[in-house]
């Protein structure tokens, strides 16, 4: 029997993605959880098992921790969640890895650090398309210069993937809110899902507009890499679902609205109206500008992704590190966002099944 794997939210968008991943690791043994059982029967064989598991409650979550080697956390949105099932793995001695984006959350992730190296396991958030995804992007630029000055990063998926409540939820969380960007060396307040860009993917995404967020990498590459301007602009493929963010955005900061996160649900339905709008294809863009010899000069890694296949972006690194963890060891203890665990390498390991390439300027 293999190692024991327990996906939380594994029968959401990205958790059937990630658990359908670690049933395929030959060493590991998934169990997927969640509130109810399973409606169908897509995942079966002698690796893979169900439990009724609540996140939110301790008492359940220690019962269905017994035996597991490692937890990934599917469950979000985590803007505003707390670390119950962090603190639960810490507390037993369990590895863990989410898939959070949310900035407050990740960073705060450290704050179980003592308690994870008394139990001698590693407590990972940030696993997904930030800060993990980009953060190796950008690892791969930044030998190319002397000095960094800018790093910019955009992200637009086609509007034929699905988009869950749990995303729409994340996205609506910062829309109108104030947040802090470094710019040319200074830190100022921006709002969530406003200052606009029309920004150019590689074929076939082509140019989309995009939006500033509030992500961890706002933070962390000011600190990793010196840079004085930093941005994250996220953007959907068609431009009504963006001016309707943008509009209600500025609704939050009249006042007029006070929660936009409870309009999830509402607008995951009318998204799905439109399906057949739009295409498949999406991207993750990093763009780095500095100076090499004198010169000012620029490099630009685009992970682009052809088919349905996009969320696969965002599940990569959870499931990249779970592999590395049961066929390697984990030979790190504590908490920490992440960054710098995984090569680039390791995390295209787990795309290349699926029409996902990287292009480089």
């Amino acid at each position: 029997m293999g190692k024991r794997i327990l996906v939380l939210g594994g029968q959401g968008v990205l958790g059937r993605r990630i658990s359908r991943a670690v049933t395929a690791i030959p060493s590991a043994e998934c169990i997927i959880g969640g509130l109810r059982p399973p409606k169908d029967t897509q995942f079966s064989g002698a690796n893979v098992s169900c439990l009724v598991v609540n996140a939110n409650d301790p008492a359940s979550l220690r019962r269905a921790l017994d035996g597991v080697f490692a937890v990934v956390n599917a469950v979000g949105p985590f803007q505003g969640r707390d670390y119950t099932v962090a603190e639960t793995c810490a507390g037993m001695g369990v590895h863990y890895v989410d898939l959070a984006d949310g900035r407050a959350y990740v960073e705060g992730i450290t704050r179980l650090q003592r308690r994870a190296q008394q139990k001698e396991c590693l407590i990972v958030s940030g696993a997904s398309s930030v800060p993990a995804v980009s953060t190796a992007l950008a690892d791969m630029l930044v030998p190319e210069f002397d000095h960094i000055n800018e790093i910019h990063v955009s992200f637009s998926p086609g509007n034929k993937n699905p988009l869950g409540v749990a995303t729409l939820r994340a996205i609506l969380s910062y829309t109108g809110v104030a947040l802090r960007v470094k710019d040319q060396g200074r830190w100022r307040y921006a709002f969530g899902w406003s200052e606009s860009k029309a920004v150019r993917f590689p074929r076939p995404v082509g140019k989309r507009r995009v939006y500033l967020c509030d992500v961890p990498d706002l933070d962390i590459f000011p600190a990793r890499y010196g840079a004085q301007t930093v941005t994250f602009r996220a953007g959907l493929e068609l431009a009504l679902f963006n001016y309707g963010l943008a509009i209600l955005g500025r609704m939050r900061r009249w006042n007029w609205i006070k929660n936009l996160s409870n309009w999830a649900p509402g607008l995951a339905a009318t998204g799905h109206l439109f399906r057949s709008f739009g295409g498949v294809a999406g991207g993750l863009q990093v763009q780095v500008c500095g100076r090499k010899q004198g010169q000012d000069i620029e490099h630009t890694a685009s992970l682009i992704a052809r088919d349905a296949n996009g969320p696969a972006i965002e599940c990569s690194p959870a499931v990249a590190l779970i592999r590395k963890w049961v066929e390697r060891g984990v030979s790190e203890t504590g908490a920490m966002p992440c960054v710098g665990l995984l090569t680039w390498d390791e995390i295209r390991a787990e795309l290349v099944n699926h029409d996902i390439t990287l292009v480089r300027v």
